[in-house]
């Protein structure tokens, strides 16, 4: 299966140019995309929908009046007055050798030898909305880097493969050729804010006026139709069955009559296959989440007509506990959200295709639990074979392990380091960049306002507060994270833990903890002034024995003077030097232990500063037996 390498947009709202990989140095099956309100977040993954490969529902938002109107806003808002060009959004796709197999034998079923040389290892899939003065023109999708060459007679000689005429019966194998790539990429799977606002009556033919929501959830029924064996329709099998009787009647008491007919049980058959398919696939899985039994029973889908609205058929959620029947429209907010995210996930990926699944702010109304058990939504998501994409601006849905796959979103025209950021104003044009998580802290690591949900995450340990094994107290998270790591390969010793403070000053409260519940503890500090100065503090007014308050040379002689960072070997500052650009200061030191202490990197630490470390802790451990 063709795999899509990295994403290009250009001139989409406030998008000039962006562009990530997604497979660089690892396959990511879940990207995060992280920024600030109003950084554009929703305008990356809304521009992601509109690739070669968006699915129906995606299209459905905006199908109909809304079409023109919403295309029309997708140019660059600097340019609204008179835009001339293209809207892209563009991908490199990469090629396996069965997707060659694939082509060549697409010539040669039409008795033509391919030159498999001429298919590339790469092609490029655009999709591109053209303007003339800020008028939409029309779409065109473009692929690039394919040039076949059929081999000629006995003698192979190489021409180049000559596309037929528009109009001709003569089959175009180009196009048959990129259709098979295009196939076999994942459907791009949005899942806007909006869709929390269930509609409480889903029409089911399109209407003017329709409203994008609307469509949308009449798509998904749909979808939830394609995936029982059968070929059910809703336009053929329930609005037209309702709209001929209708048209066969021509009373005003056709509908009661409507109810006698075999065709009203042939309907009610369609939705009896509707909610028990999403009885199952639904609750089934809200069960898995949660992780718990749940109090729901069955999801129904009923029906009805609108007399107000020239007849037209409806569909309407209600949940059921056995005893009593809830419209889901009636139901929380966090109530709504999952059953719009479980509908959506479940039967956007039984078709059997990958699905690229798009999440704008899905933490938005949730809970921080919930929004924990959502990232484990996430996973059980992508194990399947799909991929998810989701924006976020809160600490609780950053998973540490999948930063290499996390990217910054920053709006250039807003400074949110600034002090009076709320309340100026810029004349600077909207420009939304993407940049690698790792890139951005390597080259811009005083900008923490854009990265600082990472770092909260990063440095909100809760096993480190757990258990009832002897704890060592140190200094900050950088101390924590290099200790942490390293007592987890020495398999933690009679259980030791290591608990972080902000700072030498800042463990009186960790010490009064430990005191209060008669825990053993010891104290390691670095051996500068502040350190020296902190211990004396410990003991004096904790009034502690001998031991319980040491620096490092208090443990070691030769660490005389010495920090935290003097016990990291030269050969793990070139790790963090190769994954920071060059650089191995106090604060890239500190995110590289946090991201390999986050995702058990095998050899993060070299050998050298483990046994730096693992010493001084077994020094520690013995003291605290005796």
């Amino acid at each position: 299966m063709p795999r899509i390498k990295k994403f290009a947009i250009k001139n989409f709202k406030g998008i000039e140019s962006a562009e990530f990989d997604f497979h660089n140095r690892i396959e990511n099956k879940i990207l995060t995309f992280i920024g600030l309100n109003e950084s554009g977040k929703t305008t990356v993954l809304e521009a992601l929908s509109h690739f070669i490969t968006s699915d129906r529902t995606n299209n459905q938002l905006f199908d109909g009046p809304y079409a023109q109107q919403h295309i029309a806003s997708l140019i660059p808002i600097h340019e609204s007055a008179a835009f001339n060009g293209k809207v892209s959004i563009s991908s490199t796709v990469e090629l396996t050798e069965k997707d060659k197999d694939d082509i060549v034998s697409i010539f040669s079923d039409e008795k033509l030898s391919l030159d498999r040389k001429s298919i590339p290892d790469m092609m490029t899939a655009e999709r591109a909305y053209l303007f003339k003065d800020s008028t939409y023109k029309e779409f065109m999708n473009y692929w690039n880097g394919f040039e076949p060459i059929i081999l000629h007679g006995k003698s192979k000689k190489p021409k180049n493969y000559v596309r037929p005429d528009k109009g001709s019966s003569e089959k175009d194998l180009w196009i048959a050729s990129v259709n098979s790539i295009k196939n076999k990429l994942p459907n791009m799977a949005y899942f806007p804010t909006f869709l929390v606002d269930l509609p409480q009556k889903i029409y089911l033919s399109e209407h003017e006026n329709e409203k994008p929501v609307n469509r949308y959830y009449r798509s998904v029924l749909q979808d939830v139709l394609d995936s029982i064996d059968g070929g059910l329709n809703l336009e053929t099998h329930v609005v037209k069955r309702i709209s001929d009787f209708k048209a066969r009647d021509a009373t005003p008491s056709w509908f009661p009559k409507f109810f006698e007919d075999t065709d009203k049980r042939s309907v009610e058959a369609v939705f009896h296959k509707l909610s028990a398919a999403i009885t199952k696939e639904v609750l089934g899985n809200w069960q898995r989440v949660f992780n718990r039994p749940v109090s729901a029973k069955q999801i129904k889908v009923d029906w009805n007509i609108d007399p107000g609205f020239n007849d037209l058929p409806y569909a309407t959620f209600s949940v059921s506990d056995g005893e009593s029947l809830y419209q889901i429209n009636q139901r929380s907010l966090g109530f709504r959200w999952f059953f719009s995210f479980l509908l959506f996930t479940r039967f956007k990926s039984s078709g059997g295709k990958v699905t690229l699944f798009l999440f704008d702010e899905p933490a938005a109304n949730l809970h921080a639990r919930a929004q924990a058990q959502l990232l484990e939504s996430f996973e059980r998501i992508a194990k399947d074979g799909n991929i998810v994409f989701y924006s976020t601006h809160s600490h609780h849905m950053i998973e540490p392990k999948w930063l290499s796959g996390a990217y910054i979103v920053e709006n250039e025209s807003v400074d949110y380091d600034s002090d009076d950021f709320a309340t100026s104003f810029s004349s600077t044009p909207t420009n939304i960049k993407v940049t690698s998580y790792r890139d951005f802290v390597s080259q811009q690591p005083d900008r923490v306002s854009y990265f600082q949900p990472v770092l909260e995450r990063l440095q909100y340990q809760e096993p480190a507060l757990v258990g009832s094994g002897p704890q060592v107290f140190v200094e900050g998270i950088s101390d924590f994270n290099a200790f942490e790591y390293v007592l987890r390969q020495m398999k933690r010793p009679g259980g030791m833990r290591i608990v972080p403070g902000f700072g030498a000053g800042s463990l009186g409260p960790a010490i009064s903890r430990a005191l209060s519940e008669g825990r053993q503890f010891r104290i390691l500090l670095d051996d500068d002034v502040a350190g020296k100065r902190a211990r004396e503090k410990y003991i004096a007014d904790w009034i502690l024995s001998d031991g319980i308050a040491l620096t490092l040379a208090d443990m070691d002689s030769s660490l005389a003077g010495k920090k935290l960072e003097d016990l990291i070997a030269e050969e793990t500052k070139e790790k963090v030097r190769q994954r920071f650009d060059g650089k191995s200061g106090k604060k890239q030191l500190n995110f590289y232990l946090a991201e390999i202490l986050a995702t058990s990197e095998i050899d993060g630490i070299d050998p050298k500063t483990v046994a730096n470390i693992s010493n001084l802790l077994l020094k520690l451990k013995d003291g605290m037996a005796k």
